[in-house]
C-alpha cells in the first residue's frame, strides 16, 4: 500500500514537473523575447527624439541667421518689427531679440528695454561655432518662465525646453535631451527626473534596473544627446506565484494546458518548415507596386513586393520574413523574389530601358557579395541592364558599417542603384548618411500620414526631406494616398512617390495593363 501511494505521488510529481516545466520555460523565454523587443522600440523612440532636437536647433539658428542683416538702427521700430516677424514665422520661438554688454536690449515683447539695464548673466555654453547658450534663462518680463536661450552676434531667441522632447507619445515615456559636450540637462519631459537620466546618459543606457528599460542615442551632426526610458514588462517577476498556481491545480489540468502548450509549440516549430518548403517549391507570389514621377505621373519603375497565401490565408509578409529571417531562410527567400520578379518582368524591362524593378535586400546580404554574385549571373544574356535592377535596404541593414559600406560599393559599381527603405525607422536616425554612399532615400509611410497635420511628428518628414537633398540624393515618398500630400512633396521638390494613391500592388498582367492605359492618359499631377 506504501509502495503504491508512493508510486502514486511520484506520478503526480513527475506529471506536474513535465507539465509545468515547459510552460514556465516557455514564459522565460517570452520574458526574454519581451524585453528584447521593448528595447529595440525604445531604441527607435530614441532615435527620433533625437531628430526631434535636431530639427528644434535647426529652427532656432535659422531664425538667428534671419534677425543678422537688421534694417535701420539698433532696436529701431523696423528691427523690433523684424524680430516679431522672426517669432510668427519660427514655431518653435518664444522671443527674438538684441542683447549687448551682458544686457537685453530690445525686443517684440519687451520693447526697448536699453534704459533699464536689464542684466544678462554669462552664457552656460559657448559653441564651436559661436553661439553662445543659456540653459534656463529667466525671461525679464516673468519670474516663472525659464526658457533655453541661443544667442550670436548680439541677436537672441528664446526656446520653449519643452519643444525639445514634445513627441505623439501614447506611452508618455519619459524624455531627457542633453548638451553631450557638458553633460547638462537641456529638457526634460514631465514625469522625468534629472539625476536618473542623466546618470542613464552617462552609463550610456547600460542601466541595472529591475523596473525601467534605457536607450540614449545622440545627433550626427549638433552636441545634442537624449536619453529615453520604459518600464519593463516582466512575466519573470512572478515566478514563485505561477509555480505555486500550476502545481496547485494538478496534474488532469496541467496535462491538459500542457497538451494545449504542445500544439501551439508544434505549430510554431512547423511554420519554419511549412516555409521552406514553400519556398523550395516556389509556392510564395511577386507582386510589383508602381513608382511614379510626382509632377508628371509617369510610372518609372515597381517594387517587388512578396506575398504568401497558406491553405487560403494570406500570410503578412512582416510575420513569414521575420520568420525566414531567424531559421536561416531570408536567402533562399530573396533569389526566389529575383528568379519570379525577372521571369515575369523580362519582357517588360526589355522593351522599357528606363524602366526598372527595386528588390528588398536583406542584411545578411549586405555583408557579402553573394547575391551581387547570384544577379549578375542571372542577368547575363537577358538584354537587361543592371541600372533596371535595384537594390532596398533598410536602415538596421546597415548596423555592420565596414562589410557593408564595401557590399554597397560593389553593388553600385555594378550598376545598380541601392535605396534606403523605410527611412526614419531605424536605430541610426541620419548618421550613417554621412558614411555610406547611396542613390535613394524612401520615406518612412508613417512620415508621410502626418503631411498636412498639426502633430509633433510632422516635422520629421521636411526634416528628411531637407537632408535628403542636402546630401544630393533622390527621394521616394511611400504611402501616398492623398491630393494634399502630393501638393506639399511636389513644393519642396520630392521626385517620387510610391502608395495607393497612384496603384496597388499587382500582378504582372493586372500591371501591363495599367501601364498602358495609364500612360495613354498621362497628365502631369501638380505643376
Amino acid at each position: 500500500m506504501i509502495k503504491r501511494l508512493s508510486l502514486i505521488s511520484a506520478s503526480v510529481a513527475l506529471g506536474c514537473i513535465v507539465t509545468v516545466a515547459p510552460v514556465l520555460t516557455s514564459i522565460y523565454i517570452a520574458d526574454e523575447d519581451a524585453e528584447r523587443r521593448e528595447q529595440e522600440d525604445l531604441q527607435q523612440f530614441a532615435a527620433k527624439a533625437v531628430m526631434r532636437t535636431e530639427l528644434v536647433t535647426y529652427q532656432a539658428f535659422a531664425a538667428i541667421s534671419d534677425m543678422e542683416a537688421p534694417p535701420g538702427g539698433l532696436c529701431s521700430a523696423t528691427q523690433i518689427a523684424q524680430f516679431a516677424r522672426v517669432v510668427f514665422n519660427y514655431r518653435y520661438v518664444r522671443d527674438a531679440g538684441a542683447y549687448g554688454g551682458g544686457q537685453y536690449l530690445c525686443s517684440p515683447l519687451s520693447g526697448d528695454v536699453r534704459a533699464q539695464h536689464l542684466t544678462m548673466p554669462p552664457p552656460d555654453w559657448r559653441s564651436k561655432d559661436g553661439y553662445l547658450l543659456w540653459y534656463r534663462q529667466k525671461n525679464p518680463l516673468s519670474n516663472e518662465r525659464q526658457d533655453i536661450q541661443i544667442g550670436r552676434n548680439g541677436n537672441y531667441v528664446s526656446i520653449d525646453p519643452q519643444s525639445y522632447v514634445d513627441l505623439i507619445d501614447p506611452a508618455r515615456r519619459p524624455i531627457a535631451a542633453i548638451n553631450v559636450e557638458t553633460n547638462t540637462i537641456l529638457a526634460l519631459s514631465p514625469g522625468a527626473d534629472a539625476d536618473d537620466m542623466l546618470n542613464a546618459w552617462k552609463l550610456a543606457g547600460q542601466v541595472n534596473n529591475e523596473q525601467w528599460h534605457y536607450a540614449v542615442a545622440r545627433s550626427a551632426s549638433r552636441p545634442l544627446g537624449v536619453v529615453v526610458k520604459s518600464p519593463r514588462s516582466s512575466l519573470v517577476g512572478h515566478w514563485p506565484g505561477l509555480l505555486v498556481m500550476w502545481l496547485s491545480i494538478g496534474v488532469v489540468v496541467g496535462g491538459v494546458l500542457g497538451w494545449i502548450a504542445f500544439r501551439r509549440i508544434s505549430r510554431q516549430l512547423s511554420f519554419p518548415a511549412t516555409l521552406e518548403w514553400a519556398i523550395a517549391r516556389k509556392k510564395l507570389d511577386v507582386v510589383f507596386q508602381p513608382i511614379v514621377r510626382l509632377t508628371s505621373g509617369e510610372c518609372v519603375g515597381v517594387e517587388a513586393l512578396v506575398r504568401w497565401n497558406l491553405n487560403g490565408r494570406n500570410i503578412s509578409p512582416e510575420i513569414f520574413v521575420a520568420v525566414a529571417e531567424q531559421n536561416g531562410l531570408i536567402q533562399q527567400l530573396t533569389d526566389l523574389v529575383l528568379d519570379k520578379t525577372l521571369d515575369e518582368l523580362s519582357k517588360l524591362l526589355r522593351s522599357r530601358p528606363s524602366f526598372y524593378v527595386s528588390i528588398n535586400v536583406s542584411s545578411e546580404d549586405l555583408r557579402t557579395r553573394r547575391f551581387l554574385d547570384v544577379i549578375t549571373a542571372r542577368l547575363q544574356g537577358t538584354g537587361i541592364r543592371p541600372a533596371q535592377v535595384r537594390i532596398e535596404a533598410t536602415e538596421r541593414s546597415f548596423m555592420d558599417a565596414d562589410a557593408t559600406r564595401q557590399t554597397i560599393a560593389a553593388f553600385r559599381n555594378a550598376g545598380h542603384p541601392v535605396y534606403i527603405d523605410d527611412f526614419g525607422t531605424g536605430y541610426s536616425s541620419l548618421s550613417y548618411l554621412q558614411t555610406f554612399t547611396i542613390d535613394v532615400l524612401k520615406i518612412d509611410k508613417s512620415f508621410i500620414d502626418t503631411i498636412a497635420q498639426d502633430a509633433a511628428s510632422s516635422v520629421v518628414a521636411p526634416h528628411i526631406i531637407e537632408m535628403a537633398h542636402e546630401l544630393g540624393v533622390e527621394i521616394v515618398a511611400e504611402g501616398v494616398e492623398r491630393d494634399v500630400q502630393v501638393e506639399y512633396l511636389v513644393q519642396r521638390d520630392v521626385q517620387y512617390g510610391q502608395g495607393w494613391l497612384f496603384a496597388k500592388p499587382m500582378g504582372v498582367n493586372e500591371l501591363v495593363v495599367w501601364l498602358s492605359e495609364s500612360s495613354s492618359t498621362l497628365q502631369p499631377i501638380h505643376q
